[in-house]
């Protein structure tokens, strides 16, 4: 029996996102922590979700620098619980995300969210231990 690799991560931005950098920093970290990342740029709920099932992925980064994070956060959690997926793989978002904003995203279903300024530590370790949770379930 093959064991599932914990290091394959969707990045995307969703919705009206225009700003590219710190989801690219971000990624270039993960890489550099031996993570596998599937950048796919620009995408709706849809094309992402369909995009990590796909690519077999154990985590969804999502940046939101916007304002949207919230709108945009419920569309993707909601499709992903209609199909099951988030009980197997790590959901995240970051970006300019408000203190106050960051239960509600939690109770959408995402795994751990990194305002602006989180670590790069904080951002592999928070990565890892979602990937590492849902395959425990």
């Amino acid at each position: 029996m093959q064991q599932k690799r914990i290091s394959k991560v969707l990045m995307c931005c969703l919705g009206p996102e225009t700003h590219n950098r710190g989801i690219l920093t971000v990624s270039g970290m993960l890489r550099d922590a031996g993570m596998e990342v599937v950048y796919l740029g620009n995408a709706t709920p849809e094309e992402a979700l369909k995009i990590a099932i796909d690519e077999d992925v154990q985590a969804v980064g999502v940046s939101s620098l916007s304002g949207a994070h919230l709108s945009i956060g419920k569309l993707l959690m909601n499709l992903a619980k209609k199909k099951e997926y988030d009980k197997s793989v790590g959901f995240l978002m970051g970006g300019v995300i408000p203190p106050k904003d960051i239960p509600k995203l939690r109770e959408m279903g995402f795994d751990n969210v990194f305002p602006s300024g989180a670590s790069r530590e904080a951002i592999v370790n928070g990565v890892l231990e979602s990937m590492q949770k849902k395959m425990a379930n």
